[in-house]
C-alpha cells in the first residue's frame, strides 16, 4: 500500500519543481506573495527576499514604456477567473515585462500562465498557484513568420506589374531548364530578341552563345541553396541585330519562391554596362591618381553611411585620429575632446540640410597628446531628399594652430608695445621690415615709406617688390624667396625710385625668426641706403681704371728700356750691372701683373670683362701652364696628377690666368714645402682642377673672405706675403662668368686646396654616350 507523502514532502517538490510557480494569496487587491520555488526565481531574475510577503504587482509592476498590453488588467481578470470559479484559468501569449534589478529598465517578456485555485476542506480558495512560462522566443517567431507570410503575398500582387514597368531588365526563369515565364523588353533589347520569341523557351535554347560559360551553374546554385548571386562586370557573347557582340552587363540572381516557400524558379535582374566598362577603368585610374593626390598633400580620405553609421576611411585618416589602421565610426567618435562634441554633433545636423559638413576640433592620442584637425565634406542625398552619404577630407591642422596661437601671442605683445615700437622704428635711420613664414612682408617702417613714397598698405604681401626698379626687381625677389626655402640668411643689395624722384642704391639684410618651439617665423630685417657708397665705389673704379691706363703707357716704354739696357750691359760685360737690371725688370713685371688686376677688377665691376669662349683640351693646357710655372720655382716641383678631362668650352687665356694665379699663390704661401700638387678630374659632367699645397693654411674663420676683394693674409705674415688680394676674386668671377664653381679647403699650418669646376663640352657627353 503507497505511504501518504507528508507536508514536509510537498513542500521539496513544490521547491524543486522545474515549473516556475508563485504562491499567492486571495487578498485581492495586493495578492500577497506566499512562497515562490527556484524555478520562478531563475526565470524572473528575482530573489526570495524581493518576492515573499509583498504583492505581487508591487513586486513586478508595469512596464512605464508599455502602454498597449494592459498586462496588469489582464492579470487581475485572470485571478479573479481563478478564484470566482474555483478552477485554473489560462492566460496565453500576454506581454508582461520583468524588471532588470538594479536598474530603471524592464526586460520584454511573454508569456503563458496557468492560474490554479487550491481549496480548503470546506471548498473555498484558501490560495491559488501562478505558474507562468517563458514563450517570448516563440511569440517574436510567430509575429515574424506573420510578418514574412503577408509580406510574401504582396510581392506575389506586386510582382508582374513590377516586372513589366521596371527600367531594368528583369525575368522569371522556371524549373532546372530555366523555362521563360516572364520577361521585360528591356532585357529582351539585352538579349537582342522579342518578348514572343523568349517567352516559354528555355533561355539557353535561345541565347546558344552563352551556352557553357558557367551562367547555367550558377542558376543551379541559387535555386538549390536560395542563396542570391550577384554578378558586375560579366560578359557574353549575344547575337544582336544580327551580328556577334560581347556585352558587358551587371546582374542579380534571386530565388523565386512559391507561397509555401519552395524555390521553383530564378529571378533575373540585368542592366547592360557595355560602354561604361572602359569609362570604369578610366575613373579607376583617376581615382588612384586622385588618391595619390590628396597622399601628397597630407589628406585623410572618409566615406561615411549615415543610415547604415558604417565609416570607410584612408589609414592617413586613421593617423590623424591617432590610429595605425582605420577602425569603426564609433573608435573614431570616442577620441574626440570631450568640449568638441557639441560641435561635432551641431556641424553634422547643419551639414544634412546645408549638403556641407565642415568643422575643426581636437583628438586625443593613445599617448595623450591633444592634436586638431579639420574635417570638410559633402552630402549627398536620395530621391526623397533624406541625407545618406557624406565624402569628405581630413587635414592636421595642429601646426596651424598652434602657429595662429603663436601669432595671436604676438599680436597682443606687439599691441601691448606697439606705441614703443613705432617710436622706435620711426626714428630709425633704416628701413625696417618683418615677413611670415611665407615671405610675405607683414610690417615696413615709416624711414621705408618715406623712401618709397607709397602708404603701409601697398608693402604687404609681396606689394614692396613695386617700388624697386623693374631690372632689379625679379633677381631680388628669387634671391629672397630662394633664402626663404633655406632658412637663410637674407642679403641683397637694388635700387628704388625713391620718393625725391631719383635712383637710390639699397642694400637689405634679414635674419630669420624662429618660435619658441623651433618652427620657423619669418624675417626681421633692415634695408640701408648706400647710394653715397655706390656713387663712392663708382668714382674709385672710374680712377683706377684711368689711373691704371695712364701708368701701363710710360711702364711699357720703361719695361723696353731696361730690356735694352740689360742686354747692352751684358755685351759690356757689366754682369753686375746687367743683373740688377734683371731685378728691376722683375719688379716691373711684378707691377704691371697689378696694373692687369685692378683693370680686370674695375672690368668685372663694371661687366666688360670680355670672354673669347672656344673648345679646348683642359689637360694640355694644363700641362703648359705647369711647365712655365715649374721655371718661376726652383725650390718647389710641381706634380701632375692629370686625369683624362676632355674638352672644355671656355675662354683658354682667362681659364690660364685662374690656374696660374692658383699655382703661383701656392707657391708663395708655402715658402717651406717642396711640392705642389695639381689634379684634373672629370665627373658628374664637370671637369674639376684643384691645387694642393703644404704651406700655412688659412684659419676657418676666414675660408669665407678668400675671395672676397683686397682679401690678403692678416696678423704677423701681412707683410710677409705682398700683394692686392685681387688675385682669388678674378679668379672667382672668372669661373663664375664661365657657368663654374670655386672653393677652398683648409687646415691652418697644414695646407690649403683650392679647386674650381667647369661644365664640359657637349662632344664629351656625346662621346660618353656614344
Amino acid at each position: 500500500m503507497a505511504e501518504k507523502i507528508p507536508g514536509e514532502g510537498y513542500k521539496e517538490i513544490f521547491e524543486n519543481s522545474p515549473a516556475t510557480m508563485l504562491m499567492i494569496g486571495t487578498d485581492a487587491p495586493l495578492y500577497t506573495i506566499l512562497d515562490v520555488n527556484e524555478a520562478y526565481l531563475t526565470a524572473t531574475n528575482s530573489t526570495r527576499e524581493s518576492l515573499v510577503g509583498n504583492g505581487v504587482f508591487a513586486a513586478f509592476p508595469a512596464n512605464p514604456t508599455d502602454e498597449e498590453s494592459k498586462n496588469i488588467e489582464r492579470t487581475i481578470f485572470s485571478f479573479e477567473q481563478a478564484i470566482g470559479t474555483k478552477k485554473p484559468h489560462t492566460m496565453s501569449n500576454y506581454r508582461y515585462d520583468i524588471p532588470i534589478r538594479g536598474t530603471d529598465d524592464f526586460e520584454e517578456r511573454y508569456w503563458t500562465t496557468t492560474n490554479r485555485p487550491i481549496l480548503d476542506e470546506k471548498g473555498n480558495v484558501k490560495y491559488f498557484i501562478h505558474s507562468p512560462a517563458n514563450v517570448t522566443a516563440l511569440y517574436k517567431l510567430g509575429e515574424k513568420e506573420k510578418v514574412a507570410v503577408e509580406a510574401l503575398k504582396n510581392q506575389r500582387q506586386q510582382l508582374y506589374s513590377t516586372f513589366m514597368q521596371a527600367p531594368v531588365g528583369i525575368a522569371i526563369f522556371r524549373g532546372p531548364e530555366y523555362t521563360v515565364e516572364l520577361i521585360n523588353s528591356p532585357l529582351c533589347e539585352l538579349y537582342g530578341k522579342t518578348v514572343e520569341e523568349m517567352l516559354g523557351k528555355p533561355v539557353f535554347e535561345m541565347l546558344t552563345h552563352a551556352k557553357g560559360l558557367g551562367f547555367e551553374e550558377l542558376l543551379d546554385n541559387v535555386r538549390s541553396t536560395g542563396v542570391p548571386f550577384k554578378g558586375e562586370g560579366f560578359s557574353a557573347p549575344i547575337v544582336r541585330n544580327g551580328i556577334l557582340e560581347n556585352v558587358y552587363f551587371n546582374f542579380v540572381y534571386e530565388p523565386f519562391r512559391e507561397i509555401d516557400g519552395n524555390i521553383s524558379g530564378v529571378i533575373v535582374v540585368a542592366t547592360e554596362i557595355t560602354e561604361h566598362v572602359k569609362a570604369k577603368i578610366q575613373i579607376e585610374e583617376a581615382e588612384e591618381r586622385a588618391r595619390l593626390a590628396v597622399d601628397a598633400v597630407g589628406l585623410g580620405t572618409f566615406d561615411l553611411n549615415l543610415p547604415t553609421n558604417e565609416i570607410i576611411t584612408s589609414t592617413l585618416f586613421a593617423n590623424i585620429f591617432g590610429f595605425d589602421s582605420p577602425v569603426p565610426r564609433d573608435d573614431y567618435i570616442k577620441v574626440f575632446h570631450p568640449d568638441d562634441l557639441d560641435t561635432r554633433i551641431r556641424a553634422h545636423e547643419t551639414a544634412r540640410t546645408s549638403g556641407r559638413l565642415f568643422y575643426e576640433a581636437r583628438v586625443i592620442w593613445p599617448d595623450k597628446s591633444i592634436h586638431w584637425a579639420r574635417i570638410e565634406g559633402k552630402v549627398y542625398y536620395d530621391n526623397d531628399r533624406n541625407a545618406v552619404r557624406i565624402l569628405g577630407t581630413l587635414l592636421d591642422i595642429t601646426e596651424q594652430i598652434r602657429a595662429k596661437e603663436e601669432q595671436l601671442k604676438l599680436i597682443a605683445l606687439v599691441e601691448e608695445s606697439e606705441q614703443l615700437l613705432k617710436n622706435i622704428t620711426t626714428a630709425a635711420p633704416t628701413g625696417l621690415w618683418m615677413s611670415d613664414e611665407k615671405g610675405a612682408i607683414t610690417y615696413v617702417n615709416q624711414t621705408w615709406l618715406d623712401w618709397t613714397g607709397h602708404p603701409f598698405e601697398k608693402h604687404l604681401g609681396i606689394g614692396w617688390l613695386d617700388s624697386i626698379i623693374p631690372e632689379d626687381s625679379e633677381k631680388t625677389a628669387a634671391k629672397f624667396f630662394d633664402d626663404l626655402t633655406g632658412r637663410n640668411l637674407y642679403e641683397a643689395e637694388f635700387r628704388i625710385n625713391h620718393s625725391d624722384g631719383t635712383i637710390h642704391w639699397c642694400a637689405v639684410n634679414g635674419s630669420p625668426q624662429y618660435r619658441n618651439d623651433g618652427t620657423f617665423s619669418g624675417y626681421i630685417g633692415a634695408c640701408v641706403d648706400i647710394t653715397e657708397q655706390k656713387n663712392l665705389q663708382q668714382q674709385k673704379d672710374s680712377f683706377i681704371a684711368i689711373a691704371s691706363h695712364e701708368l701701363k703707357t710710360p711702364l711699357t716704354s720703361i719695361k723696353a728700356y731696361t730690356q735694352v739696357l740689360e742686354r747692352m750691359l751684358n755685351k759690356k760685360g757689366e754682369t753686375k750691372e746687367a743683373g740688377m737690371i734683371a731685378r728691376m725688370d722683375v719688379q716691373l713685371n711684378r707691377l704691371t701683373t697689378l696694373i692687369g688686376d685692378l683693370l680686370d677688377v674695375t672690368k668685372i665691376s663694371s661687366g666688360k670683362l670680355q670672354f673669347n669662349d672656344t673648345e679646348f683640351d683642359f689637360n694640355n693646357h694644363v700641362k703648359e701652364l705647369i711647365s712655365d710655372l715649374q721655371h718661376t720655382t726652383s725650390k718647389h716641383t710641381l706634380i701632375e696628377n692629370l686625369k683624362p678631362a676632355g674638352l672644355v668650352h671656355g675662354d683658354k687665356e682667362r681659364i690660364g690666368q685662374v690656374i696660374t694665379n692658383l699655382v703661383s699663390n701656392a707657391i708663395k704661401y708655402s715658402p717651406q714645402a717642396d711640392k705642389i700638387i695639381i689634379n684634373t678630374l672629370l665627373k658628374n659632367d664637370e671637369v674639376t682642377l684643384c691645387v694642393q699645397d703644404f704651406g700655412i693654411g688659412i684659419a676657418r674663420k676666414n675660408l669665407d673672405k678668400v675671395f672676397e676683394q683686397f682679401y690678403r693674409v692678416s696678423g704677423d705674415m701681412q707683410h710677409t706675403f705682398p700683394g692686392l688680394g685681387l688675385g682669388l676674386y678674378i679668379s672667382s668671377e672668372i669661373i663664375k662668368r664661365e657657368g663654374g664653381r670655386i672653393w677652398v679647403e683648409s687646415t691652418e699650418g697644414e695646407g690649403s686646396t683650392f679647386c674650381f669646376a667647369l661644365p664640359v663640352s657637349n662632344k664629351n657627353l656625346d662621346t660618353a654616350k656614344i
